[in-house]
């Protein structure tokens, strides 16, 4: 929780979700942010099936430079989905969730199996590591995948049944 915290106070770019104040009580750390009022990606391709590749367009391209600007900071998300893409008022990018995202070096090589399973790139899934940045990049084609066609192109409950889909 502290490094998610860590994180969001660190960003400063448009495409992410703003940490507005901290609190925290006897039982509880409560994290106020910026609201969106557009709802999570997710709901907003579901209620239209699928986007217009213009829409499209306009909403890859802020995903992309809110991705690309993490990764100049050092930090790798992991967890790029639909679901983590929020939109403000305006209909513009807000990534959010940085649950499982952390600082990394440019060449360090990363462990932990985390993410969404139909989402999550195919090295995470091979258990031999994998560099941060990357599996970011992949999961941001799922979304653009996802948002083009309506659906995602791997489907799975759990990790491991990616395996027999991307091998």
């Amino acid at each position: 929780m502290m490094q998610e915290i860590d994180i969001l106070k660190s960003i400063k770019h448009t495409s992410h979700i703003k940490l507005l104040e901290t609190f925290q009580t006897a039982k509880h750390y409560l994290i106020v942010m910026e609201l969106c009022p557009g709802g999570d990606l997710l709901n907003y391709v579901r209620k239209r099936r699928k986007l217009t590749e213009k829409n499209a367009k306009y909403l890859f391209k802020q995903i992309m430079q809110g991705i690309a600007y993490m990764h100049t900071i050092g930090i790798v998300h992991r967890d790029i989905k639909l679901d983590n893409i929020l939109l403000d008022g305006h209909g513009n990018v807000k990534i959010g969730d940085f649950g499982v995202s952390r600082r990394v070096d440019q060449d360090e090589l990363l462990f932990e199996q985390c993410g969404t399973p139909a989402y999550i790139a195919p090295e995470i899934v091979q258990e031999i590591g994998y560099k941060g940045f990357p599996v970011d990049i992949w999961s941001a084609g799922v979304c653009l995948y996802a948002i083009l066609y309506g659906n995602v192109p791997f489907k799975a409950n759990q990790i491991g049944d990616l395996t027999h889909e991307l091998y």
